[in-house]
């Protein structure tokens, strides 16, 4: 059996897959914008869909880091610091759509084990961050004395309690080993450059009501807009400001994203050089030359759904549906003829019927051009 890894964006997760289940009215309302279509989900989509199908709420760590008694105290701890169940039901409903994304389809193979992490927001730098999570200064080193000096403020950092550790190294799934081992990487590559970042803000700094510590959250947003509107979720008066306001004027992403990619092209050539396979694509149009990422084509390293830049264009890449699929883009996009047979749903996300082809088109590919002997 083949152990693959994907790590990608929403558009390698079932975000949209199911929405049409919450709304009948879903396919004839097509002037919603998204933030609209998210706040109706949190407002009383999902509560309406739940309280009919209450089989499908989470009765357990989709992660398998919990037990059930810890899972039901980690239930009971975020809805009295939050005062909702939002954050119950997000996770319930993106672990039944999930259940519908290419990955999932492809995993029902028996020929591959594959390991998910892509991650509905995120990009590269938010996958760097969890591969480095085991290097990360400790509180403590490794004969149990407290570190402390001028350069570095010991603090707790991901520890197994914060879901994002869960997410990414659980009692069944190491995140860097797999990356390391898995016989094929699979990097989904998405609109870049993205947010992916940790910070050293301790519960006196947060909103007093959550009582919440942030040394150990990995944030991640798929724009400044995105990452702008989390900070007051948590954070209030001066430290809201100060936040913001960095983010704002001072902090440099676009280096950032340099160093990611860096990474993700070092982890590549690792794995090239102990003969395991890479494969690359966009599934979408994306902007690539611009970010001074080009077309990788190797012996064990192969992209797919880029361009070869000999045109003078603007270093924009077709993406899979379009190159490697043959899909017109009358019948790619949503807006075009709102239907379940088109291959995206209405934010442009991977429909259920765009999943399936994506699933069929990986396992041909990595059939043909990989798995082969």
């Amino acid at each position: 059996m083949k152990k693959i890894v994907v790590i990608g964006c929403s558009n390698s997760t079932g975000e949209e897959t199911r929405d049409w289940e919450l709304d009948p009215d879903y396919y004839e309302k097509t002037n919603v914008t998204h933030q609209e279509w998210y706040d109706a989900k949190r407002g009383n989509l999902l509560h309406d869909y739940f309280k009919k199908h209450p089989d499908k709420v989470l009765t357990e760590d989709p992660t398998g880091f919990y037990d059930k008694e810890g899972w039901d105290e980690q239930v009971r701890l975020v809805q009295e610091s939050t005062g909702n169940d939002h954050w119950l039901l997000d996770m319930s409903w993106a672990n039944y759509s999930d259940q519908y994304s290419w990955p999932s389809l492809l995993d029902n193979n028996e020929e591959y084990e594959v390991y998910n992490f892509s991650t509905r927001g995120a990009g590269l730098a938010y996958f760097e961050l969890a591969y480095n999570i085991p290097r990360i200064p400790r509180e403590y080193d490794r004969k149990g004395r407290h570190i402390q000096n001028g350069l570095y403020k010991p603090v707790k950092k991901f520890a197994p309690e914060n879901h994002v550790y869960r997410d990414f190294y659980s009692p069944t799934r190491n995140f860097k080993e797999l990356c390391d081992t898995a016989d094929l990487l699979i990097w989904q590559f998405t609109n870049e450059p993205r947010y992916g970042l940790t910070f050293n803000i301790e519960k006196e700094m947060v909103i007093q009501a959550l009582q919440t510590d942030l040394t150990g959250f990995m944030v991640y947003g798929s724009s400044h807009e995105s990452l702008q509107s989390w900070f007051p979720n948590y954070l209030e008066g001066n430290q809201l400001k100060h936040m913001q306001e960095h983010f704002k004027y001072y902090y440099d992403n676009t280096t950032n994203f340099a160093r990611s990619l860096t990474w993700i092209e070092q982890l590549m050539q690792l794995r090239e050089d102990r003969g395991l396979a890479n494969m690359i694509f966009p599934i979408h149009r994306v902007f690539t030359s611009r970010l001074g990422f080009d077309a990788i084509n190797t012996v064990h390293t192969r992209s797919y759904g880029f361009d070869d830049y000999e045109n003078p264009d603007s270093g924009a890449c077709p993406g899979v549906f379009i190159q490697e699929l043959g899909i017109a883009p009358y019948d790619i996009l949503f807006t075009s003829k709102p239907s379940p047979e088109q291959y995206c749903a209405k934010f442009t996300h991977p429909s259920e019927k765009g999943h399936k082809t994506l699933a069929g088109w990986v396992h041909k590919t990595i059939t043909e051009d990989y798995f082969n002997e």
